[in-house]
């Protein structure tokens, strides 16, 4: 059985050397809190938690969110998803607490769950202890631990956040933690979990490794539906779990099966789009030369004024005939007439036959 770690002041005040005294040594004597909600036996879980607390808490300086009571009127005393039903509960019921516990239902809700009336006295959600049983019981209540043995900063940090806010800061409060609880673990940058929609660096080496393995894939550094695809079939034939995260487990495997490390090719990697050049009147002129309407335009024209000119010597059925003829011409002339300067237009010769 693993000994559970237990957090010290001095390692709280390494990882946040500007926060509060009295927040730092009071979640310290309260971190056997953390061994229920399996955070104690586990160093990467812990860092994770930490650096999104850390974050959260201003490098632990404050527990409550900083603003003032008219602000917070008009931030939150709205907010009905909040559970908010008064314009003074904006103020009342603002952020507190490690993970910033804000609004009157979310009040109402962590205090049931720990047996404490939080609604009706909300200021209890700042103090030390409390707050760090709110925050791990959140932790728990969104299943955070599945994330952090990922090691993926960026869906704890939505989960907790509702976007990537101050994304960069809790990584490097990461880094930091790691530092400090698992001296021995690489760093972030070489461990983070790539998944659908990344870009990068990162991206581009596991599209290289991915083709040395025999895999046809751009190598541009866009994880998309071609490199999701290619990573799943990748992990299925491998019987690993398919579920396209570039994880430790994969990025182990794939090490193995392909020890290659070449880097991207310059001219697949960095990804640029075609510039746009402005259009000049040469351009102007070779598209409306090269329109299909313009030519069956003139030749319909040029029909028409010879019914009307009344074909003299014609008769009546003959002229009918004849005019029927013309328009077919009509609608050949300016198809072929429309594909060969669509041609011309196109090709290098355009701009000098113009």
């Amino acid at each position: 059985m693993r000994k559970p770690v237990l957090l010290t002041y001095a390692q709280l005040r390494k990882l946040a050397p500007r926060g509060k005294r009295e927040i730092l040594e009071r979640i310290a004597a309260h971190s056997s809190i953390l061994g229920a909600y399996g955070l104690a036996v586990n160093k990467l879980r812990l860092c994770h938690f930490l650096a999104q607390a850390a974050h959260e808490t201003a490098g632990f300086r404050t527990l409550v969110e900083y603003g003032s009571t008219r602000y917070f009127r008009r931030r939150y005393g709205h907010r009905r998803d909040l559970g908010n039903v008064r314009l003074s509960d904006g103020s009342r019921y603002r952020g507190r607490g490690i993970f910033q516990l804000t609004g009157r239902a979310n009040y109402r809700r962590y205090g049931q769950l720990l047996d404490v009336d939080l609604e009706a006295s909300p200021l209890l959600a700042k103090k030390p202890e409390l707050s760090l049983r709110i925050a791990c019981e959140y932790w728990q209540r969104h299943d955070l631990n599945r994330f952090a043995d990922r090691n993926d900063i960026r869906a704890i940090t939505k989960r907790i956040n509702g976007g990537y806010n101050g994304l960069q800061d809790r990584r490097r409060f990461l880094q930091h933690a790691m530092l400090i609880w698992m001296p021995g673990r690489k760093p972030l940058s070489d461990q983070r979990i790539l998944q659908f929609g990344d870009h990068g660096k990162q991206v581009a080496r596991l599209q290289s490794l991915l083709r040395a393995t025999g895999r046809i894939i751009a190598v541009d550094g866009l994880f998309g539906y071609q490199t999701l695809r290619v990573l799943k079939n990748f992990q299925s034939r491998n019987r690993l779990r398919a579920d396209g995260l570039y994880g430790p487990l994969s990025r182990q495997v794939l090490a193995r099966v392909s020890p290659q490390s070449s880097k991207p090719k310059s001219n697949n990697y960095p990804f640029r789009q075609p510039t746009k050049r402005k259009e000049t009147k040469m351009d102007q002129w070779k598209s409306y030369l090269s329109s299909r309407t313009i030519w069956a335009n003139l030749i319909g024209f040029g029909a028409l004024a010879l019914d009307i000119l009344g074909f003299n010597g014609f008769s009546s059925e003959d002229k009918s005939q004849l005019v029927d003829q013309v328009l077919k011409l009509v609608e050949a002339g300016g198809f072929i007439a429309g594909v060969i300067f669509r041609a011309l237009a196109r090709s290098r010769l355009g701009p000098r036959l113009f």
